[in-house]
Parts: structure tokens; sequence; C-alpha cells
């Protein structure tokens, strides 16, 4: 939305697509950059970011409570499939994150 541009100094990303990870997103965090993952939907969106983001060779950290799936089970299921991917990809919560700055 053009009109929360100006809301934050960290830059925005807007593709069509399920997950973000691509050129554009590393070029944010950098080649095996870090990257904190929040959103909706856990069992969608998150996952499929996630996973392409670490397979590329970032370092996710999710922050699980920041998330949201399409339902709890299917929210619960995709944090145990990402958190099956140590270190690269790391199950937290926004407390952690935040305390970690």
């Amino acid at each position: 939305m053009p009109e929360a541009i100006d809301l934050s100094p960290h830059p925005s990303l807007d593709l069509p697509t399920f997950g973000k990870w691509g050129p554009e997103l590393e070029a944010v965090v950098g080649r095996g950059g870090r990257l904190v993952l929040a959103g909706v939907s856990t069992d969608c969106c998150v996952i499929s970011t996630a996973l392409a983001a670490a397979d590329a060779g970032a370092h996710v950290t999710i922050a699980a409570d920041a998330c949201a799936g399409s339902t709890a089970e299917n929210h619960a299921t995709a944090l145990h499939v990402m958190g099956l991917y140590p270190p690269q990809i790391t199950v937290s919560d926004t407390a952690t994150v935040l305390g970690n700055r």
C-alpha cells in the first residue's frame, strides 16, 4: 500500500508469489544474510519463503507467535517442519527476537 511506505525505514517487498525469497529479498539481506520471518500464513507463505531462503544459504528465524496458519494444526505442523532445518532455520518467538537486537 503506498500509504504505508513511510511507516518504516526498512525496504518493503511486493511480489505476486507465495514465497518471497528471490533476488529482491536477497538484495536486502545479502547472500547468507539473516532474516526474521513473521506473517500469514505459516503453512503457505512463511514456510515457502523460509525453505527457499535456507536453501539459498540465508539464516532464517521464525517468530512463531507472530505467525498464523490456516488452522492451528497446520500452523503447528509448518513450525515443526521448519524446525527440522537447523542451523539454517530457527523457530523462536518475538520476545527472543527483540531481545537479540
